[in-house]
């Protein structure tokens, strides 16, 4: 992000700080870093990082210093993944490696899922400067393997990783895909299934 170039050029332990603030939604006010309110302690997010504890507050204060970052630190929120829990809800969820025109990608991968009459719970399309372009989308039931195979043929979709509920899954899905299946799902009671 160029905002966090700009400011972080020449402290690369406090860039790897702004950089997790950014991709975690912690927020920073009056020299603190905050989770959805909840306070985090400065030592935690240093050993996490391996970074020491100066490094994250005087990241804090350049922070807090600058206008524009102090704005946009104190607006960050964290965002739901649902396609972390999708098998264990029964949900299928894609994760797509992007490479030329992540719009199109998108555009295009919608619309193979749609043709096959499937519906979309969630989809996440990250693009940020300096990190490889990344699409996920949760889909409320297991795509078939012609599907998942004209996917792959997308120009511009360099892997897909499957997150699925579905034990045969890997006889369906061609070697482009990774998949990984989730043995544990939610059943209509509530209980986790064996």
């Amino acid at each position: 992000m160029i905002l966090i170039d700009e400011y972080f050029r020449n402290y690369p332990a406090r860039k790897k700080v702004a950089e997790f603030l950014l991709r975690t939604g912690v927020s920073v006010r009056d020299g603190s870093f905050y989770l959805e309110g909840a306070e985090l302690s400065p030592g935690s997010m240093a050993k996490a990082l391996g970074v020491n504890r100066k490094v994250v507050y005087l990241t804090a204060e350049t922070i807090e210093f600058s206008k524009a970052l102090s704005i946009l630190f104190q607006n960050l929120r964290p965002g739901l993944r649902v396609e972390a829990i999708a098998p264990v809800m029964g949900w299928e969820a894609l994760q797509i490696e992007v490479s030329g025109s992540p719009g199109e990608v998108l555009k295009n991968v919608l619309g193979k899922i749609t043709a096959e009459g499937n519906d979309v719970i969630a989809v996440d399309l990250r693009n940020l400067p300096g990190e490889r372009a990344h699409l996920s989308i949760v889909l409320e039931r297991p795509l078939g393997g012609r599907t998942l195979q004209e996917i792959g043929r997308i120009p511009g979709v360099t892997r897909i990783l499957v997150k699925t509920p579905e034990r045969d899954k890997t006889k369906l899905v061609c070697t482009f895909c990774e998949v990984r299946y989730c043995p544990k799902k939610i059943s209509g009671g509530g209980n986790v299934e064996d």
